[in-house]
């Protein structure tokens, strides 16, 4: 029986299965180790980005803010402006007021003064009558000078109920008599308030009854 032996398989040496791994570990740890940088660049550029966005979004606040304060110091200095003004309105109200009682005050003494000087007066030397129209159209008023001298006369006339004011001018003789009526164009009637003047004497007043 023949005998034959067995030739052993032949192995890598020990050395070269150790550095492949040692490569192996390295070129995983490399991918790592890029992938992990990629992932913090990105990270760092997604946080400039943010910082960036945050320090324009600050600048846009702080000119908000100097805006807002700028309208604030104008808004002031408007408001002062309009305090001085109102001020100085109120003064000058306050100096026409004292001016407009000082002239009121004045007005009511020259009314007193005249009122008084008035009282003195004589009133208007006429004798007023009625007698009705001989043409059947209202009242004739009868106008009669008891004094010795020449008198011009200015007579007015109102109705309290129709508001109609009638004026005439006349001059009445002494101890003679004007008879004033429809023909001189004024139809009197009950009511009618007559008020007659004439330099120097105060105001005679009738009503036609």
């Amino acid at each position: 029986m023949t005998s034959q032996s067995t030739l052993p398989l032949s192995q890598p040496p020990a050395s070269s299965v150790a550095w492949k791994a040692a490569v192996a570990i390295l070129a995983v740890t490399s991918f790592v180790l890029a992938a992990l940088y990629y992932q913090a660049t990105h990270d760092l550029d997604a946080q400039k980005a943010t910082v960036a966005s945050l320090q324009l979004e600050i600048a846009k606040e702080v000119a908000r803010a100097a805006e807002l304060k700028t309208d604030l110091n104008a808004a002031r200095t408007d408001a002062q402006t309009l305090l001085a003004k109102s001020a100085e309105l109120s003064s000058e109200v306050e100096s026409k007021e004292q001016a407009l009682a000082e002239e009121k005050s004045r007005a009511e003494s020259v009314q007193a003064a005249l009122e008084q000087e008035k009282s003195r007066l004589p009133a208007v030397p006429v004798r007023i009558e009625m007698r009705r129209s001989a043409m059947g159209r209202g009242l004739v008023a009868m106008f009669t000078n008891t004094s010795a001298m020449q008198l011009p006369v200015m007579m007015a006339t109102r109705n309290p109920t129709t508001e109609a004011v009638n004026q005439k001018s006349f001059q009445v003789a002494p101890g003679k008599t004007v008879e004033i009526g429809y023909l001189e164009g004024i139809q009197f009637a009950s009511g009618d308030q007559v008020r007659v003047r004439s330099a120097g004497f105060e105001e005679l007043r009738y009503t036609v009854q």
